[in-house]
């Protein structure tokens, strides 16, 4: 684990939060506008340890429940990849949602999902990017799992890099039953950039 990221001063991990609650709010705003429902999102919790840490898997709300998975890659001075864990029952609720009602197609609501996974990523990774003032760009989105536990599919999967940050935030729409977990993992080696970017914000206030 990066020792900045283990030493972050409280001034600098409430920068951070402050930071990601901009850019998951903008994800949000773009789900809410896409579903033309009241999306509710949690405060973003930070979690600097490794991926595959036992402790980090404690620690995440989701974890031991089944859900759907997926995940989409970004690339640039700031990347890592983005998890999406749709609730075992997402796909129905997410068609529901999307004016799919009785679609038996497990093909359209595969396609809803990544179309939400791409579309809270780029929302959440670019208000990240743009708040810091780096340039992102972003790999295709992929279904990574059915019906398993983040906890197996972490414990399982070789991610690419080392990850030193998780970002997790939950989103919720409560009068459909839909919500969805996602979690920014950013790879050790763009940390300090994501650390430089924080001081030079907190150095112009």
């Amino acid at each position: 684990m990066s020792s900045q990221l283990a030493n972050l001063s409280d001034e600098q991990r409430d920068a951070l939060q402050e930071l990601m609650n901009v850019a998951m709010g903008q994800g949000a705003d773009r789900l809410a506008r896409l579903t033309e429902t009241f999306v509710t999102l949690s405060v973003p919790r930070i979690h600097p340890v490794d991926v595959a840490d036992a402790s980090l898997l404690e620690q995440l709300m989701i974890a031991g429940q089944p859900a759907i998975i997926t995940r989409q890659s970004f690339l640039g001075r700031l990347r890592g990849e983005v998890l999406v864990c749709f609730g075992e029952n997402g796909a129905d609720q997410l068609a529901d949602l999307m004016g799919y009602e009785g679609e038996e197609n497990d093909g359209i609501k595969d396609e809803l999902m990544l179309d939400v996974t791409n579309i809270l990523t780029g929302a959440c990774i670019n208000g990240l990017a743009q708040q810091v003032d780096i340039k992102v760009s972003y790999g295709t989105p992929a279904l990574l799992a059915r019906g398993r536990t983040l906890q197996d599919v972490l414990a399982s999967q070789e991610f690419r890099g080392h990850q030193a940050l998780v970002l997790e935030i939950h989103f919720e729409v409560a009068t459909h039953s839909f919500y969805c977990d996602l979690l920014v993992c950013i790879t050790e080696d763009a940390v300090v950039t994501v650390v430089e970017a924080i001081d030079r914000l907190l150095s112009d206030i």
